[in-house]
């Protein structure tokens, strides 16, 4: 048998630093030929990452974290030791079973947070596992060292302060909030905490309500009569009127169809978002393909008889950390094509991908479309969601409602 040599260090990830500019600090498993890096709970800067490796370290919060990656660096290579021959999906079962085991029995925020974004990344969820981990983080800035135990009412109105203060929305407050408490949910589940301490009794979440994102009947006419000189722009609307005529299709689901999606006259696909998050009664959302969709759909699909995928955004085998950035990227492409567009129409209201998604159901409801149908449309699972995502109605409109009131019976 052929003698495996595996490594494990630490490498800095400087690709994406956060609001601090400080990078996350990633362990990395080497087995020739292959390397696989895992996320930790820690962020330093670039200099601060020089400092952890030099023998003269005297910060004690450097110290701190340098101990705890040594620590980590030790349990991990015994791990590794245990398997041979060695394989990564054998350390992950065998690793962070151990790891899911020992955060049962510990009261730490932090521990439950990381556990929880573990257990997403093995999913697949990229985009809900940055979500958390965008909580914890805002938590540590909040209160650094929290333990389950901490989390009573006073502290919950306290941190939503701390939140509001800082200029953050209702809505990313509620956000933030509501996975917390998803995180109490499972510690209670798990007979770590308390039913009895359970802080939501008592504590109310903000509910914040979406700004309106959807167009006027005259900016929507602008944009499907507007034909841009420059291809990229064309590109970039096209793909935003797909969006708008396939029932407000999101862009994620938008990379991820294949050609037996169509069938037909009729789109069908399931929400990547819904695959997510349920198991049971996945019902695919049918969309009638009118004649500029078909055509815009013949104008850029894919090409390449290899590729499975209907438009040539994505390739198969991708990790699923690569689709989550190939999606951000092309939302953030297309995105910054339609601001050119909306400065050259003359359109007050940002007109980016989202925009199309609510103008879709916002002119349905406009022209007497059922809430129910709407709601089936964009694959919602009550309607309570769909009318967050409706407008209200237009300015002319409630004028002349107003007029009304004075006028003669």
């Amino acid at each position: 048998m052929i003698e495996q040599k595996v490594t494990v260090n630490f490498f800095l990830d400087k690709s994406r630093p956060n609001a601090e500019n400080k990078c996350l600090i990633k362990l990395n498993i080497y087995c020739k030929p292959t390397k696989k890096r895992y996320a930790t709970s820690y962020h330093v800067s670039t200099d601060d990452w020089e400092k952890l490796n030099n023998s003269n370290l005297r910060d004690d919060s450097l110290k701190e974290i340098r101990k705890k990656l040594n620590t980590l660096q030790s349990s991990v290579e015994k791990t590794v030791e245990k398997i041979n021959p060695f394989s990564f999906v054998a350390f992950e079962e065998t690793y962070f079973n151990k790891v899911a085991a020992t955060t049962t029995k510990s009261t730490s925020l932090q521990s439950w947070f990381d556990a929880y974004i573990n257990e997403l990344h093995d999913k697949g969820r990229v985009g809900t596992a940055i979500a958390y981990r965008t909580t914890i983080n805002s938590l540590n800035l909040y209160k650094k060292g929290l333990h389950l135990q901490d989390v009573t009412p006073a502290l919950l109105e306290d941190y939503e302060k701390h939140l509001t203060d800082a200029s953050k929305s209702y809505t990313t407050v509620s956000i933030y909030i509501r996975q917390l408490r998803a995180i109490i949910n499972q510690a209670i589940n798990a007979n770590v905490l308390s039913a009895e301490k359970y802080p939501f009794k008592k504590y109310e979440i903000p509910s914040g309500r979406n700004v309106k994102k959807a167009l006027s009947e005259k900016d929507i006419q602008k944009i499907l009569n507007h034909t841009p000189e420059k291809a990229d722009e064309q590109k970039a609307l096209d793909f935003w009127i797909l969006s708008y005529l396939c029932s407000g299709i999101n862009f994620a689901d938008i990379i991820e169809l294949k050609p037996s999606n169509i069938n037909g006259d009729y789109l069908h696909f399931i929400r990547a978002k819904t695959k997510n998050t349920k198991k049971k009664d996945l019902r695919p959302i049918k969309v009638g393909l009118n004649p500029r969709a078909t055509a815009i759909i013949s104008k850029w699909k894919n090409t390449i008889p290899e590729n499975p995928y209907l438009f040539p955004v994505l390739e198969a085998g991708l990790a699923p950390k690569t689709v989550k950035h190939r999606c951000q990227r092309f939302i953030k492409w297309v995105n910054k094509r339609m601001e050119l567009i909306r400065i050259e129409l003359e359109i007050d209201q940002k007109i980016g991908t989202y925009a199309a998604r609510h103008t879709f159901s916002t002119v349905l409801k406009r022209k007497g479309v059922s809430t129910e149908f709407i709601k089936e449309s964009l694959g919602h699972s009550s309607l309570v969601t769909t009318e967050n995502y409706l407008d209200s109605f237009t300015d002319n409109v409630k004028l002349q409602y107003a007029n009304l009131l004075t006028e003669s019976w």
